[in-house]
Protein backbone atom coordinates (compact mmCIF):
# COMPACT_ATOMS: atom_id res chain seq x y z
CA UNK A 1 0.00 0.00 0.00
CA UNK A 2 2.85 2.50 0.80
CA UNK A 3 4.59 1.49 -2.33
CA UNK A 4 1.03 2.63 -4.50
CA UNK A 5 0.60 5.44 -2.40
CA UNK A 6 4.07 6.61 -3.20
CA UNK A 7 3.61 6.21 -7.06
CA UNK A 8 0.46 7.46 -6.98
CA UNK A 9 2.11 11.08 -5.37
CA UNK A 10 4.64 10.57 -8.13
CA UNK A 11 2.23 10.22 -10.66
CA UNK A 12 0.20 13.31 -9.70
CA UNK A 13 3.81 15.12 -9.29
CA UNK A 14 4.41 14.48 -12.53
CA UNK A 15 1.22 15.41 -13.90
CA UNK A 16 1.40 18.61 -12.41
CA UNK A 17 4.94 19.08 -13.63
CA UNK A 18 3.52 18.50 -16.87
CA UNK A 19 0.66 20.65 -16.75
CA UNK A 20 3.06 23.50 -15.61
CA UNK A 21 5.55 22.74 -18.20
CA UNK A 22 3.07 23.05 -20.65
CA UNK A 23 1.39 25.59 -19.15
CA UNK A 24 3.85 27.52 -19.42
CA UNK A 25 5.59 25.93 -23.17
CA UNK A 26 2.18 27.24 -24.52
CA UNK A 27 2.54 31.10 -23.57
CA UNK A 28 5.87 30.82 -25.29
CA UNK A 29 6.67 32.18 -28.95
CA UNK A 30 7.42 29.18 -29.59
CA UNK A 31 4.15 27.44 -28.92
CA UNK A 32 2.07 30.44 -30.51
CA UNK A 33 4.42 29.82 -34.03
CA UNK A 34 3.48 26.27 -33.59
CA UNK A 35 -0.32 26.52 -33.48
CA UNK A 36 0.38 29.43 -36.94
CA UNK A 37 2.01 26.83 -39.20
CA UNK A 38 -0.12 24.38 -38.48
CA UNK A 39 -3.02 26.20 -39.14
CA UNK A 40 -1.73 27.08 -41.69
CA UNK A 41 -0.45 24.25 -43.35
CA UNK A 42 -3.96 22.11 -42.49
CA UNK A 43 -6.45 24.80 -43.38
CA UNK A 44 -7.60 26.95 -45.90
CA UNK A 45 -6.24 30.12 -43.83
CA UNK A 46 -3.11 31.44 -42.89
CA UNK A 47 -2.83 32.45 -38.88
CA UNK A 48 0.13 34.45 -37.14
CA UNK A 49 0.57 34.91 -33.29
CA UNK A 50 3.30 36.32 -31.35
CA UNK A 51 2.39 34.82 -27.91
CA UNK A 52 -0.77 33.32 -26.03
CA UNK A 53 -1.88 34.52 -22.62
CA UNK A 54 -3.74 31.39 -20.07
CA UNK A 55 -4.62 31.88 -16.39
CA UNK A 56 -5.66 29.39 -14.22
CA UNK A 57 -8.01 31.51 -12.58
CA UNK A 58 -10.08 31.93 -15.72
CA UNK A 59 -9.59 28.37 -17.04
CA UNK A 60 -11.64 29.34 -19.77
CA UNK A 61 -10.35 32.27 -21.19
CA UNK A 62 -7.55 32.72 -23.71
CA UNK A 63 -5.84 35.79 -25.01
CA UNK A 64 -3.98 35.62 -28.61
CA UNK A 65 -1.64 38.55 -28.88
CA UNK A 66 -0.70 40.28 -32.40
CA UNK A 67 -2.95 38.45 -34.42
CA UNK A 68 -3.15 38.09 -38.04
CA UNK A 69 -5.52 35.93 -39.64
CA UNK A 70 -6.68 35.69 -43.55
CA UNK A 71 -7.54 33.10 -45.98
CA UNK A 72 -4.47 31.98 -48.16
CA UNK A 73 -3.28 34.23 -50.59
CA UNK A 74 -5.12 37.01 -49.50
CA UNK A 75 -5.49 40.64 -47.59
CA UNK A 76 -5.74 39.83 -43.57
CA UNK A 77 -9.40 39.57 -42.58
CA UNK A 78 -8.33 39.78 -38.81
CA UNK A 79 -5.39 42.34 -37.52
CA UNK A 80 -4.85 42.59 -33.37
CA UNK A 81 -2.92 43.63 -30.80
CA UNK A 82 -5.53 41.42 -28.52
CA UNK A 83 -7.91 38.91 -29.19
CA UNK A 84 -9.68 37.26 -26.31
CA UNK A 85 -11.42 34.38 -26.63
CA UNK A 86 -13.83 32.93 -23.57
CA UNK A 87 -14.55 29.18 -23.93
CA UNK A 88 -17.56 27.51 -23.70
CA UNK A 89 -18.52 24.05 -21.44
CA UNK A 90 -19.14 22.53 -24.95
CA UNK A 91 -16.68 23.97 -26.64
CA UNK A 92 -15.41 20.63 -28.18
CA UNK A 93 -19.17 20.16 -29.52
CA UNK A 94 -19.17 23.83 -31.31
CA UNK A 95 -15.41 25.01 -31.48
CA UNK A 96 -16.40 27.95 -33.26
CA UNK A 97 -18.98 29.38 -31.02
CA UNK A 98 -17.74 31.02 -27.68
CA UNK A 99 -18.95 32.20 -24.70
CA UNK A 100 -17.52 35.83 -25.28
CA UNK A 101 -15.54 37.24 -28.29
CA UNK A 102 -13.47 40.23 -27.85
CA UNK A 103 -11.11 42.16 -30.59
CA UNK A 104 -8.65 44.74 -28.99
CA UNK A 105 -6.73 47.77 -31.01
CA UNK A 106 -6.77 46.93 -34.99
CA UNK A 107 -8.72 46.49 -38.07
CA UNK A 108 -11.65 43.58 -39.03
CA UNK A 109 -12.15 43.40 -42.77
CA UNK A 110 -15.20 42.05 -43.83
CA UNK A 111 -16.27 41.78 -47.59
CA UNK A 112 -18.52 39.53 -49.65
CA UNK A 113 -16.62 39.05 -52.44
CA UNK A 114 -14.71 36.80 -49.50
CA UNK A 115 -16.62 33.68 -48.49
CA UNK A 116 -15.87 32.77 -44.92
CA UNK A 117 -16.25 28.73 -44.48
CA UNK A 118 -16.24 29.52 -40.97
CA UNK A 119 -19.34 31.07 -39.18
CA UNK A 120 -17.70 32.29 -36.15
CA UNK A 121 -20.26 33.05 -33.30
CA UNK A 122 -20.39 34.06 -29.43
CA UNK A 123 -22.46 35.10 -26.69
CA UNK A 124 -20.82 38.71 -26.56
CA UNK A 125 -18.88 40.00 -29.60
CA UNK A 126 -16.70 43.36 -28.40
CA UNK A 127 -14.72 45.48 -30.33
CA UNK A 128 -12.31 48.02 -28.30
CA UNK A 129 -10.44 50.65 -30.03
CA UNK A 130 -10.72 48.92 -33.47
CA UNK A 131 -10.91 50.14 -37.05
CA UNK A 132 -14.26 48.01 -39.00
CA UNK A 133 -14.21 47.85 -43.31
CA UNK A 134 -17.61 45.80 -44.29
CA UNK A 135 -17.83 45.61 -48.02
CA UNK A 136 -21.55 44.12 -48.22
CA UNK A 137 -24.24 43.43 -51.00
CA UNK A 138 -25.98 46.44 -49.05
CA UNK A 139 -23.83 48.09 -46.94
CA UNK A 140 -20.53 49.31 -47.20
CA UNK A 141 -18.92 50.69 -43.79
CA UNK A 142 -15.36 51.97 -42.58
CA UNK A 143 -15.10 52.92 -39.39
CA UNK A 144 -12.36 53.92 -36.80
CA UNK A 145 -11.69 53.53 -33.29
CA UNK A 146 -14.85 51.67 -33.03
CA UNK A 147 -16.16 50.37 -29.51
CA UNK A 148 -18.96 48.31 -29.07
CA UNK A 149 -20.47 45.00 -28.67
CA UNK A 150 -23.41 42.59 -29.54
CA UNK A 151 -25.32 40.24 -27.34
CA UNK A 152 -25.31 37.35 -29.20
CA UNK A 153 -23.41 37.31 -32.77
CA UNK A 154 -22.98 35.37 -35.59
CA UNK A 155 -21.26 36.03 -38.52
CA UNK A 156 -23.75 35.90 -41.64
CA UNK A 157 -22.36 36.58 -45.57
CA UNK A 158 -24.55 39.77 -45.61
CA UNK A 159 -22.87 40.92 -42.39
CA UNK A 160 -26.71 41.22 -41.27
CA UNK A 161 -27.76 40.30 -37.77
CA UNK A 162 -30.74 37.36 -37.90
CA UNK A 163 -30.91 36.27 -34.60
CA UNK A 164 -32.76 38.49 -31.84
CA UNK A 165 -29.88 40.68 -30.21
CA UNK A 166 -28.65 43.52 -28.55
CA UNK A 167 -26.21 46.23 -29.97
CA UNK A 168 -24.41 49.21 -29.33
CA UNK A 169 -21.84 50.73 -30.92
CA UNK A 170 -19.52 54.50 -31.14
CA UNK A 171 -16.96 55.80 -33.09
CA UNK A 172 -14.72 58.54 -34.08
CA UNK A 173 -15.73 58.16 -37.75
CA UNK A 174 -17.88 56.08 -39.44
CA UNK A 175 -18.37 56.50 -43.48
CA UNK A 176 -21.77 54.17 -44.45
CA UNK A 177 -22.37 53.71 -47.63
CA UNK A 178 -20.25 56.99 -48.46
CA UNK A 179 -22.20 59.24 -46.18
CA UNK A 180 -19.30 60.52 -43.42
CA UNK A 181 -19.99 61.17 -39.95
CA UNK A 182 -18.12 60.85 -36.84
CA UNK A 183 -18.25 60.78 -33.40
CA UNK A 184 -21.40 58.43 -33.73
CA UNK A 185 -23.35 56.67 -31.32
CA UNK A 186 -25.75 53.84 -32.37
CA UNK A 187 -27.75 51.73 -30.10
CA UNK A 188 -30.66 49.25 -30.91
CA UNK A 189 -32.01 45.74 -31.16
CA UNK A 190 -32.62 43.29 -33.12
CA UNK A 191 -36.57 41.39 -32.89
CA UNK A 192 -37.91 39.15 -35.31
CA UNK A 193 -35.71 39.83 -37.99
CA UNK A 194 -36.21 43.25 -37.73
CA UNK A 195 -33.48 45.84 -36.78
CA UNK A 196 -34.50 48.86 -34.09
CA UNK A 197 -32.38 51.56 -34.15
CA UNK A 198 -33.57 53.10 -30.74
CA UNK A 199 -31.17 56.22 -30.86
CA UNK A 200 -28.87 56.90 -33.54
CA UNK A 201 -26.39 60.12 -33.29
CA UNK A 202 -23.50 62.16 -34.89
CA UNK A 203 -21.72 65.02 -36.05
CA UNK A 204 -21.89 64.97 -39.80
CA UNK A 205 -21.27 67.76 -42.08
CA UNK A 206 -20.46 69.83 -38.96
CA UNK A 207 -23.76 69.70 -37.74
CA UNK A 208 -25.72 67.17 -35.53
CA UNK A 209 -28.03 64.19 -36.88
CA UNK A 210 -30.45 62.43 -34.29
CA UNK A 211 -32.93 60.29 -35.14
CA UNK A 212 -34.53 56.25 -34.46
CA UNK A 213 -36.02 53.65 -36.70
CA UNK A 214 -36.00 50.01 -37.87
CA UNK A 215 -35.12 48.37 -40.60
CA UNK A 216 -38.39 45.80 -41.57
CA UNK A 217 -37.48 42.41 -42.40
CA UNK A 218 -38.20 42.67 -45.86
CA UNK A 219 -35.70 45.36 -46.00
CA UNK A 220 -37.45 47.72 -46.28
CA UNK A 221 -36.84 51.53 -43.94
CA UNK A 222 -38.84 53.23 -41.93
CA UNK A 223 -37.97 56.31 -40.23
CA UNK A 224 -40.08 57.35 -37.03
CA UNK A 225 -37.60 60.78 -36.80
CA UNK A 226 -34.68 62.02 -38.86
CA UNK A 227 -33.18 65.27 -37.31
CA UNK A 228 -30.47 67.37 -39.34
CA UNK A 229 -29.58 70.76 -37.69
CA UNK A 230 -26.58 73.17 -38.11
CA UNK A 231 -24.87 70.75 -40.69
CA UNK A 232 -22.49 72.87 -42.87
CA UNK A 233 -22.03 71.10 -46.91
CA UNK A 234 -20.17 71.69 -50.03
CA UNK A 235 -20.56 69.59 -52.60
CA UNK A 236 -18.66 69.70 -55.98
CA UNK A 237 -21.78 68.58 -57.92
CA UNK A 238 -24.54 70.59 -59.40
CA UNK A 239 -27.63 70.79 -58.07
CA UNK A 240 -29.51 68.43 -60.49
CA UNK A 241 -26.37 66.13 -60.12
CA UNK A 242 -26.84 65.90 -56.42
CA UNK A 243 -30.86 65.10 -56.59
CA UNK A 244 -29.95 61.96 -59.02
CA UNK A 245 -27.27 61.18 -56.42
CA UNK A 246 -30.22 61.30 -53.79
CA UNK A 247 -32.90 59.65 -55.77
CA UNK A 248 -30.22 57.14 -56.70
CA UNK A 249 -29.81 56.28 -53.54
CA UNK A 250 -33.02 56.10 -52.19
CA UNK A 251 -34.22 54.17 -55.25
CA UNK A 252 -32.48 51.25 -53.75
CA UNK A 253 -34.96 50.45 -51.29
CA UNK A 254 -38.25 51.40 -49.83
CA UNK A 255 -38.49 54.45 -46.99
CA UNK A 256 -41.49 54.89 -44.92
CA UNK A 257 -40.87 58.65 -43.66
CA UNK A 258 -43.08 59.85 -40.28
CA UNK A 259 -40.79 62.64 -39.73
CA UNK A 260 -37.49 64.69 -41.27
CA UNK A 261 -36.61 68.01 -40.08
CA UNK A 262 -33.21 69.90 -41.52
CA UNK A 263 -33.04 73.32 -39.38
CA UNK A 264 -30.73 76.03 -39.77
CA UNK A 265 -28.74 74.02 -43.08
CA UNK A 266 -26.21 76.18 -45.09
CA UNK A 267 -25.26 73.96 -48.30
CA UNK A 268 -24.14 74.94 -51.31
CA UNK A 269 -22.29 74.14 -54.62
CA UNK A 270 -21.00 74.68 -58.14
CA UNK A 271 -23.96 78.52 -58.95
CA UNK A 272 -26.47 77.18 -55.94
CA UNK A 273 -26.55 77.60 -52.78
CA UNK A 274 -29.12 77.46 -49.58
CA UNK A 275 -28.53 79.61 -46.54
CA UNK A 276 -30.30 79.31 -43.30
CA UNK A 277 -32.18 76.49 -44.63
CA UNK A 278 -35.40 74.33 -42.77
CA UNK A 279 -37.15 71.57 -44.37
CA UNK A 280 -39.94 69.68 -42.50
CA UNK A 281 -41.22 66.94 -44.03
CA UNK A 282 -43.89 64.44 -42.72
CA UNK A 283 -45.87 60.77 -43.55
CA UNK A 284 -44.42 60.03 -46.96
CA UNK A 285 -43.20 56.93 -48.40
CA UNK A 286 -40.41 56.51 -50.96
CA UNK A 287 -41.36 52.96 -53.22
CA UNK A 288 -38.14 52.50 -55.20
CA UNK A 289 -37.45 56.08 -55.83
CA UNK A 290 -40.80 57.12 -56.38
CA UNK A 291 -43.15 59.26 -53.52
CA UNK A 292 -46.10 58.09 -51.86
CA UNK A 293 -48.58 59.84 -49.48
CA UNK A 294 -52.13 59.57 -48.41
CA UNK A 295 -51.81 62.70 -46.15
CA UNK A 296 -47.50 64.18 -46.38
CA UNK A 297 -46.90 67.49 -46.05
CA UNK A 298 -43.74 70.03 -46.70
CA UNK A 299 -42.50 72.86 -45.44
CA UNK A 300 -39.51 74.84 -46.49
CA UNK A 301 -38.07 77.91 -45.86
CA UNK A 302 -34.82 80.05 -46.07
CA UNK A 303 -33.10 83.13 -45.82
CA UNK A 304 -31.51 83.15 -49.63
CA UNK A 305 -31.27 80.26 -52.19
CA UNK A 306 -29.89 81.05 -55.56
CA UNK A 307 -29.42 79.04 -58.20
CA UNK A 308 -27.37 80.19 -61.53
CA UNK A 309 -28.95 83.61 -62.02
CA UNK A 310 -31.90 83.50 -59.97
CA UNK A 311 -31.60 84.40 -56.42
CA UNK A 312 -34.38 83.59 -53.83
CA UNK A 313 -34.58 86.07 -50.78
CA UNK A 314 -36.77 84.34 -47.69
CA UNK A 315 -38.59 82.25 -50.07
CA UNK A 316 -41.12 80.03 -48.13
CA UNK A 317 -43.21 76.72 -49.66
CA UNK A 318 -45.82 74.75 -48.07
CA UNK A 319 -47.15 71.80 -49.73
CA UNK A 320 -49.64 69.26 -49.18
CA UNK A 321 -49.15 65.76 -50.64
CA UNK A 322 -52.06 63.47 -51.27
CA UNK A 323 -52.28 60.62 -53.09
CA UNK A 324 -51.06 61.60 -57.02
CA UNK A 325 -51.62 65.18 -56.22
CA UNK A 326 -49.31 67.90 -54.80
CA UNK A 327 -51.13 71.12 -53.50
CA UNK A 328 -49.19 74.43 -53.44
CA UNK A 329 -50.32 75.96 -50.42
CA UNK A 330 -48.05 79.02 -50.11
CA UNK A 331 -45.03 80.12 -51.96
CA UNK A 332 -43.61 83.61 -51.68
CA UNK A 333 -40.15 84.95 -51.90
CA UNK A 334 -38.54 88.32 -52.97
CA UNK A 335 -36.81 88.28 -55.74
CA UNK A 336 -35.54 90.60 -58.45
CA UNK A 337 -36.31 93.35 -56.19
CA UNK A 338 -39.60 92.63 -55.81
CA UNK A 339 -41.73 89.67 -54.25
CA UNK A 340 -43.49 86.82 -56.23
CA UNK A 341 -46.70 85.02 -54.55
CA UNK A 342 -48.23 81.48 -55.76
CA UNK A 343 -50.96 79.06 -54.89
CA UNK A 344 -52.03 76.16 -57.02
CA UNK A 345 -51.35 72.38 -57.52
CA UNK A 346 -49.62 69.77 -59.37
CA UNK A 347 -50.81 66.21 -60.55
CA UNK A 348 -48.17 63.17 -61.45
CA UNK A 349 -50.36 61.43 -63.45
CA UNK A 350 -50.61 64.29 -66.20
CA UNK A 351 -47.60 66.05 -65.33
CA UNK A 352 -49.60 69.54 -65.05
CA UNK A 353 -48.74 72.28 -63.14
CA UNK A 354 -51.96 74.55 -62.29
CA UNK A 355 -51.29 77.68 -60.71
CA UNK A 356 -54.54 79.00 -59.25
CA UNK A 357 -53.00 82.59 -58.69
CA UNK A 358 -49.85 83.97 -59.31
CA UNK A 359 -48.61 87.51 -58.36
CA UNK A 360 -45.78 89.58 -59.47
CA UNK A 361 -45.02 93.43 -57.78
CA UNK A 362 -42.35 95.40 -57.89
CA UNK A 363 -39.93 93.37 -59.65
CA UNK A 364 -36.85 94.80 -61.29
CA UNK A 365 -36.04 92.30 -64.01
CA UNK A 366 -33.85 91.64 -66.87
CA UNK A 367 -34.49 89.23 -69.20
CA UNK A 368 -31.49 86.26 -69.61
CA UNK A 369 -28.70 87.13 -72.81
CA UNK A 370 -30.59 83.55 -74.37
CA UNK A 371 -34.02 84.18 -73.45
CA UNK A 372 -35.69 83.21 -76.76
CA UNK A 373 -33.84 80.12 -77.25
CA UNK A 374 -34.85 79.26 -73.72
CA UNK A 375 -38.51 79.77 -74.21
CA UNK A 376 -38.02 77.46 -77.89
CA UNK A 377 -36.33 74.19 -75.61
CA UNK A 378 -38.72 71.43 -74.45
CA UNK A 379 -39.26 72.05 -70.72
CA UNK A 380 -38.80 68.98 -68.15
CA UNK A 381 -40.78 65.75 -68.19
CA UNK A 382 -42.21 66.86 -64.96
CA UNK A 383 -44.28 69.79 -66.55
CA UNK A 384 -45.98 68.65 -69.65
CA UNK A 385 -48.66 71.30 -68.91
CA UNK A 386 -48.83 74.67 -67.26
CA UNK A 387 -52.31 76.49 -66.18
CA UNK A 388 -52.37 79.80 -64.64
CA UNK A 389 -56.24 80.63 -63.31
CA UNK A 390 -55.38 83.93 -62.42
CA UNK A 391 -52.40 86.49 -63.12
CA UNK A 392 -51.39 89.55 -61.82
CA UNK A 393 -48.58 91.67 -62.24
CA UNK A 394 -48.07 95.79 -60.69
CA UNK A 395 -45.41 98.00 -60.86
CA UNK A 396 -42.76 95.89 -62.67
CA UNK A 397 -39.94 96.68 -64.52
CA UNK A 398 -39.21 94.61 -67.73
CA UNK A 399 -35.82 94.71 -69.58
CA UNK A 400 -33.75 93.53 -72.32
CA UNK A 401 -30.80 94.40 -73.31
CA UNK A 402 -30.06 92.61 -75.97
CA UNK A 403 -27.81 94.80 -78.71
CA UNK A 404 -29.75 93.70 -81.38
CA UNK A 405 -32.68 95.16 -80.08
CA UNK A 406 -32.75 96.14 -76.71
CA UNK A 407 -36.09 97.16 -74.71
CA UNK A 408 -37.52 98.07 -71.39
CA UNK A 409 -41.43 98.18 -70.05
CA UNK A 410 -41.98 100.44 -66.57
CA UNK A 411 -44.08 100.20 -64.30
CA UNK A 412 -46.15 97.17 -65.74
CA UNK A 413 -49.40 96.24 -64.32
CA UNK A 414 -50.99 93.48 -66.07
CA UNK A 415 -53.81 90.87 -65.43
CA UNK A 416 -54.63 87.15 -66.81
CA UNK A 417 -56.65 84.76 -66.62
CA UNK A 418 -56.80 80.87 -67.93
CA UNK A 419 -53.57 81.16 -69.10
CA UNK A 420 -52.33 77.74 -70.78
CA UNK A 421 -48.27 78.43 -71.19
CA UNK A 422 -46.90 74.72 -71.44
CA UNK A 423 -49.09 72.64 -74.02
CA UNK A 424 -46.66 68.83 -74.24
CA UNK A 425 -43.50 70.49 -72.62
CA UNK A 426 -43.23 73.39 -74.96
CA UNK A 427 -43.53 77.10 -74.12
CA UNK A 428 -46.49 79.11 -75.59
CA UNK A 429 -49.82 80.76 -75.85
CA UNK A 430 -52.15 78.01 -75.99
CA UNK A 431 -55.33 79.71 -74.48
CA UNK A 432 -56.23 82.73 -72.16
CA UNK A 433 -56.98 86.58 -71.78
CA UNK A 434 -54.15 88.81 -71.40
CA UNK A 435 -54.88 93.01 -70.43
CA UNK A 436 -51.61 94.56 -70.38
CA UNK A 437 -50.38 98.17 -70.05
CA UNK A 438 -47.36 100.23 -68.74
CA UNK A 439 -46.51 103.72 -68.11
CA UNK A 440 -43.53 104.03 -70.32
CA UNK A 441 -41.08 102.03 -72.80
CA UNK A 442 -38.31 101.97 -75.13
CA UNK A 443 -37.86 99.74 -78.00
CA UNK A 444 -34.83 99.48 -79.49
CA UNK A 445 -34.01 103.37 -78.29
CA UNK A 446 -37.70 104.59 -79.56
CA UNK A 447 -39.57 106.02 -76.38
CA UNK A 448 -42.77 105.87 -76.12
CA UNK A 449 -45.69 106.18 -73.41
CA UNK A 450 -48.42 104.70 -71.88
CA UNK A 451 -48.03 100.92 -73.99
CA UNK A 452 -51.33 98.49 -73.92
CA UNK A 453 -52.84 95.69 -75.66
CA UNK A 454 -55.31 92.51 -75.06
CA UNK A 455 -54.32 89.61 -75.97
CA UNK A 456 -56.86 86.63 -76.08
CA UNK A 457 -55.05 83.10 -77.26
CA UNK A 458 -57.13 79.88 -78.45
CA UNK A 459 -55.45 76.83 -79.59
CA UNK A 460 -55.66 78.20 -82.76
CA UNK A 461 -54.95 81.65 -82.97
CA UNK A 462 -53.89 84.58 -80.67
CA UNK A 463 -55.23 87.60 -81.22
CA UNK A 464 -54.01 91.10 -80.15
CA UNK A 465 -55.95 93.92 -80.51
CA UNK A 466 -56.29 97.66 -79.38
CA UNK A 467 -52.65 98.17 -79.19
CA UNK A 468 -51.72 102.00 -78.28
CA UNK A 469 -49.19 104.02 -77.60
CA UNK A 470 -47.97 107.56 -77.52
CA UNK A 471 -45.20 108.94 -78.70
CA UNK A 472 -43.45 112.44 -78.06
CA UNK A 473 -45.84 113.90 -80.28
CA UNK A 474 -48.58 111.30 -81.92
CA UNK A 475 -50.16 107.99 -81.12
CA UNK A 476 -49.91 104.61 -82.72
CA UNK A 477 -52.38 101.99 -82.82
CA UNK A 478 -52.40 98.33 -83.73
CA UNK A 479 -54.24 94.93 -84.15
CA UNK A 480 -52.42 91.49 -84.65
CA UNK A 481 -53.49 88.00 -85.17
CA UNK A 482 -51.17 84.95 -85.11
CA UNK A 483 -52.04 81.40 -86.10
CA UNK A 484 -51.13 78.67 -83.28
CA UNK A 485 -50.13 76.12 -86.70
CA UNK A 486 -46.69 75.54 -87.44
CA UNK A 487 -46.11 78.30 -90.59
CA UNK A 488 -47.19 80.97 -87.84
CA UNK A 489 -50.09 82.57 -90.22
CA UNK A 490 -49.54 86.66 -89.22
CA UNK A 491 -51.61 89.50 -90.02
CA UNK A 492 -50.89 92.77 -88.90
CA UNK A 493 -52.62 96.31 -89.17
CA UNK A 494 -50.75 99.44 -87.50
CA UNK A 495 -51.44 103.15 -88.04
CA UNK A 496 -49.46 105.79 -86.76
CA UNK A 497 -50.59 109.62 -86.60
CA UNK A 498 -48.19 112.66 -86.01
CA UNK A 499 -45.39 110.02 -85.32
CA UNK A 500 -41.84 110.09 -87.06
CA UNK A 501 -42.62 108.95 -90.65
CA UNK A 502 -39.41 106.65 -90.45
CA UNK A 503 -40.19 104.79 -86.72
CA UNK A 504 -40.61 101.32 -88.22
CA UNK A 505 -37.28 101.62 -89.45
CA UNK A 506 -35.86 101.33 -86.13
CA UNK A 507 -38.12 98.32 -85.33
CA UNK A 508 -36.73 96.17 -88.26
CA UNK A 509 -38.06 97.61 -91.29
CA UNK A 510 -35.85 98.47 -94.46
CA UNK A 511 -34.38 102.14 -94.73
CA UNK A 512 -37.09 104.40 -94.72
CA UNK A 513 -35.58 108.15 -97.11
CA UNK A 514 -37.75 110.13 -94.58
CA UNK A 515 -37.65 112.35 -91.75
CA UNK A 516 -39.93 114.20 -89.56
CA UNK A 517 -43.53 113.63 -88.17
CA UNK A 518 -46.34 112.19 -90.10
CA UNK A 519 -49.07 109.88 -90.65
CA UNK A 520 -48.19 106.15 -91.35
CA UNK A 521 -50.10 102.54 -92.20
CA UNK A 522 -48.54 99.33 -92.42
CA UNK A 523 -50.57 95.89 -93.50
CA UNK A 524 -48.58 92.89 -93.54
CA UNK A 525 -49.87 89.01 -93.59
CA UNK A 526 -48.06 86.26 -94.46
CA UNK A 527 -46.26 83.43 -92.53
CA UNK A 528 -43.42 83.81 -89.85
CA UNK A 529 -42.23 80.05 -91.05
CA UNK A 530 -42.68 78.79 -94.86
CA UNK A 531 -43.06 76.03 -95.25
CA UNK A 532 -40.39 75.63 -98.17
CA UNK A 533 -37.74 77.67 -97.68
CA UNK A 534 -38.31 78.16 -93.19
CA UNK A 535 -38.00 81.98 -93.31
CA UNK A 536 -40.62 84.70 -93.05
CA UNK A 537 -42.45 85.26 -96.57
CA UNK A 538 -44.51 88.36 -95.88
CA UNK A 539 -46.52 91.04 -98.29
CA UNK A 540 -48.31 93.90 -97.52
CA UNK A 541 -47.52 97.62 -97.85
CA UNK A 542 -45.93 100.70 -95.73
CA UNK A 543 -47.76 104.09 -96.88
CA UNK A 544 -46.35 107.49 -95.07
CA UNK A 545 -47.12 110.96 -95.17
CA UNK A 546 -44.86 113.55 -93.91
CA UNK A 547 -46.05 116.60 -92.72
CA UNK A 548 -44.80 118.34 -95.18
CA UNK A 549 -47.14 116.46 -97.87
CA UNK A 550 -44.23 113.67 -99.24
CA UNK A 551 -45.44 110.36 -99.76
CA UNK A 552 -43.43 106.86 -99.90
CA UNK A 553 -45.03 103.34 -100.14
CA UNK A 554 -42.54 100.57 -99.45
CA UNK A 555 -42.63 96.48 -99.47
CA UNK A 556 -41.58 94.35 -97.08
CA UNK A 557 -38.18 92.72 -98.52
CA UNK A 558 -38.17 89.99 -100.13
CA UNK A 559 -41.55 90.54 -101.52
CA UNK A 560 -42.08 89.47 -105.00
CA UNK A 561 -45.38 90.27 -106.58
CA UNK A 562 -44.19 94.09 -106.20
CA UNK A 563 -46.01 96.49 -108.70
CA UNK A 564 -43.89 97.09 -111.95
CA UNK A 565 -43.12 100.69 -111.30
CA UNK A 566 -43.37 100.80 -107.32
CA UNK A 567 -44.36 104.67 -106.17
CA UNK A 568 -41.63 106.85 -105.33
CA UNK A 569 -41.44 109.88 -103.19
CA UNK A 570 -44.20 112.75 -104.65
CA UNK A 571 -42.75 116.24 -104.16
CA UNK A 572 -45.21 118.72 -102.80
CA UNK A 573 -46.16 121.40 -105.25
CA UNK A 574 -43.77 124.38 -104.76
CA UNK A 575 -45.02 127.77 -105.57
CA UNK A 576 -42.63 130.89 -106.71
CA UNK A 577 -42.74 133.78 -105.19
CA UNK A 578 -44.64 137.19 -107.05
CA UNK A 579 -42.09 139.21 -109.22
CA UNK A 580 -42.59 142.94 -108.77
CA UNK A 581 -43.41 144.69 -112.43
CA UNK A 582 -40.18 146.16 -114.02
CA UNK A 583 -41.06 150.00 -114.41
CA UNK A 584 -41.14 151.37 -117.85
CA UNK A 585 -38.13 153.75 -118.92
CA UNK A 586 -38.81 156.85 -120.58
CA UNK A 587 -37.16 157.23 -124.12
CA UNK A 588 -34.86 160.55 -123.38
CA UNK A 589 -35.17 163.67 -125.46
CA UNK A 590 -32.76 164.54 -128.02
CA UNK A 591 -29.98 166.57 -127.24
CA UNK A 592 -29.93 170.69 -128.43
CA UNK A 593 -26.34 170.00 -128.70
CA UNK A 594 -26.51 167.39 -131.38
Amino acid sequence: MRFIRKSLYTLLTLILVLAIVVYFIAQTSYAARWISQWVTDNTPYQLSLDHLDYSITSPYQLVLNDVEFSQQKQSPLLKAKKVTLELTSSFWQTPMYFSALELEDGTLNLSSKNTIALAPGSDRFQLKNMTLNVDGPELTLQGEKVNGGIIPWTLTNNFLPEKDNRFEFSADKLVVNGIDTHKILVQGEVKDHQILFNNVGADLANGQLTGNGKRTADGKWQIESLRLSEVKYQSQLELDQLLAQLNQRISNTDISLNRLDLINTNIQGPEWAFSDFTLSMKDLEFIKGRWQATSGSMLMNASDMIYNDNHLVNPVLSLDLENNSVKIKQFSSRWQDGLVRATGNWQRDTQTLTLDEVAFTALLYTLPKEWLTQLKQVQPEWLRELHVVKLAANRNILIDITPDFPFQFTSIDSNGSNLYLVKNRQVGLWGGTLNFNASDATLNKIDLRHPSFNLNATPETITISEISAFTKEGLIEANATLSQQPERALSLTLNGRSVPVDILQSWGWQAIPLQGNGTIALQLHGDLIDKQSGKPELKGSLKMTSDTGQQLTQYPAGQKDIPEQPQAITPAPTIDPPVAPIPEQDTPEASPFG
